[in-house]
């Protein structure tokens, strides 16, 4: 092993304020073993992400603010280096991995960061075709990046770190968007490259998946370090301490409602459910969204394939499915956001539903917030609803990933959608936040509105979900 794959990070003494004097990190003191993986947990805006990009360089070469005390990589201070140093040392998947990519088809990002290094053009091709097999994804190696689901783009992001063969890696809630199957396929590759004597720094609110691999745990709380332990004592801790420190669950949580079945074309035929898992999908119609002989094509190629699905209103449906089946697909065509082939027809309560009746909050939720502060973007009752109305002055992009989704859906419940989907609601929230949420779905629900989820996340389903319909 050489030494550079034993990198080492230290953080000393350090505080770091945002433009603006909203403070974030508060005299954070943190050693990263070298070969190790150290877990960063705790609440959504303790300061993770951070965290993160103290240890990547973007702060302070990228985002401005007030920063006092040293970040260390190898004993060298990394505000003080070259960036181009620490893209050498550190490669991150962040939390929005669209956020970070730079070219259109998926081959061509995994070859970016090498092509800047000056790498020969058949060790790109190696590294390439080694991060696409890691992660299960040959096929996506020729797709357009803006074709490819929230799931698809994480295993893309988690595949360029890869590809840059750097010491330490940092992962910023690496499994936010995949499903099950996915996560484990992340918790292999995170398995292998601590094998192979890689640093790695994951900060996550979804950490039953890590089980076993966690050399050490740091738990952050409004900007300090609140706790440290060893990996395997994370685990030992109670249920009530657990929650009192606003952490997930620390078991695969497993679906309590049983799913129907519905088969849907995405990529492929579909499996035909069972018939009393057909009733269950379809239903009467009566109350709530019916749908109706809906189609999607791409490409003059047939994605989605549903002859009939009812959603009822006063109810909590959560949608579930691998990704890439056509889930956000979908939800897009409800909202009119997606144009379905001729035929296809939607009823809300019996009648065609008016424009605007439908919202959507996107898994990228920063392409709907357009304000220069949070308390423009939705009214005060909502915001002190999902516990944001001490935020109100900030700007919504500066928001933490779960801050910002429930930004959101504050904005969609002053809207008065009588259809509310939420794709992905959970990526970035911790547990209390979580059950704040299912709280104030269940509570839409009863106001009579449609609401449906998509999700993978299945704590969150075990708390909100009346029904559960698994796309096939």
């Amino acid at each position: 092993m050489t030494a550079a794959a034993r990198a080492r990070l230290a953080i000393r003494g350090v505080s770091y304020s945002y433009p603006g004097g909203r403070q974030v990190l508060d005299d954070v003191d943190m050693d990263v073993t070298p070969g190790a993986l150290t877990l960063v947990c705790g609440a959504s805006g303790s300061g993770k992400s951070t965290v993160l990009r103290l240890l990547n360089g973007l702060i302070p070469n990228f985002h401005e603010g007030e920063l006092s005390g040293r970040v260390l990589i190898d004993d060298e201070d990394v505000s003080s280096a070259p960036i181009e140093r620490s893209g050498l040392r550190t490669a991150t998947v962040f939390q929005n991995p669209a956020s970070q990519f730079f070219t259109t088809t998926v081959a061509d990002e995994l070859a970016f960061a090498p092509q800047n290094y000056r790498v020969e053009a058949g060790e790109i091709r190696r590294r390439r075709a080694g991060a696409l097999e890691e992660l299960g994804i040959e096929d996506l190696a020729d797709r357009d990046l803006r074709t490819l689901s929230g799931g698809q783009v994480q295993k893309v992001a988690c595949a360029q770190a890869l590809a840059q063969r750097t010491p330490v890696i940092l992962l910023d809630e690496p499994t936010s968007n995949l499903d099950p199957r996915a996560i484990d396929d992340v918790r292999a590759t995170i398995g292998r490259l601590k094998a192979a004597g890689r640093t790695l720094v994951v900060a996550e609110h979804r950490i039953y998946f890590l089980r076993g691999l966690v050399d050490e745990v740091v738990i952050m709380g409004r900007g300090r370090v609140v706790h440290r332990m060893a990996g395997e004592d994370l685990w030992r801790i109670g249920e009530a301490r657990r929650k009192e420190l606003g952490l997930r669950a620390l078991e695969r949580p497993r679906l309590a409602v049983r799913p129907a079945g519905l088969a849907a074309i995405a990529g492929g035929p579909g499996r035909r459910p069972a018939a009393d898992d057909v009733d269950d999908a379809v239903g009467n119609g009566a109350d709530g969204l019916l749908i109706e002989n809906l189609q999607v094509e791409r490409s003059g190629r047939l994605v989605l394939d549903i002859p009939r699905l009812f959603f009822p209103a006063g109810a909590v449906t959560g949608v579930v499915g691998a990704n890439g089946i056509g889930k956000t697909t979908l939800a897009r065509a409800v909202c009119r956001l997606q144009r379905a082939r001729r035929g296809a027809r939607m009823s809300l309560g019996g009648r065609e539903p008016r424009s605007g009746r439908a919202f959507l909050v996107m898994q990228d939720v920063h392409r709907q917030l357009f304000t220069e502060s949070v308390s423009q973007e939705a009214s005060a009752p909502q915001l002190e609803r999902l516990d944001l109305a001490a935020l109100a002055d900030r700007h919504p992009l500066s928001l933490s990933g779960g801050q910002k989704q429930r930004l959101v859906i504050a904005t969609a419940i002053d809207q008065d959608a009588r259809v509310l989907i939420l794709d992905e609601p959970t990526s970035g929230v911790d547990h209390r936040h979580l059950v704040a949420i299912a709280a104030e779905l269940r509570d839409l629900a009863r106001e009579g509105r449609v609401i449906i989820v998509i999700s993978h996340d299945v704590e969150f389903l075990n708390e909100c979900a009346d029904r559960v319909i698994d796309m096939v």
